[in-house]
């Protein structure tokens, strides 16, 4: 009992983070696209889809463990890797 209340905490929390980087990476396609705002630095529009896909793909596999429907030790390393993917994609973008 105690092990599905905290997977489904942990669940919540990294489904918090996903929608985080979803709502960033749709954010910076509008305003790069949709405004007159001048950047200094811009991420590239296939960076920026790369990690809404990411955060997409996490939310799914946080609700997924939310509802029990995967294992613990899955969510973690999927959950990882993309984190690894979309902080690789922001500090280090492919042009």
């Amino acid at each position: 009992m105690k092990k599905e209340k905290t997977h489904k905490i942990i669940g919540i929390i990294a489904a918090c983070i996903n929608t985080l980087i979803l709502i960033n990476s749709v954010y910076l396609y509008y305003c790069y696209n949709f405004t007159g705002k001048l950047y200094m630095y811009m991420y590239p529009n296939h960076v920026l889809l790369i990690n809404a896909l990411i955060g997409v793909v996490g939310l799914s596999i946080s609700v997924m463990l939310y509802k029990n429907k995967v294992r613990f030790m899955l969510f973690l390393i999927i959950t990882m890797v993309l984190w690894f993917f979309t902080l690789s994609n922001y500090f280090f973008p492919l042009v």
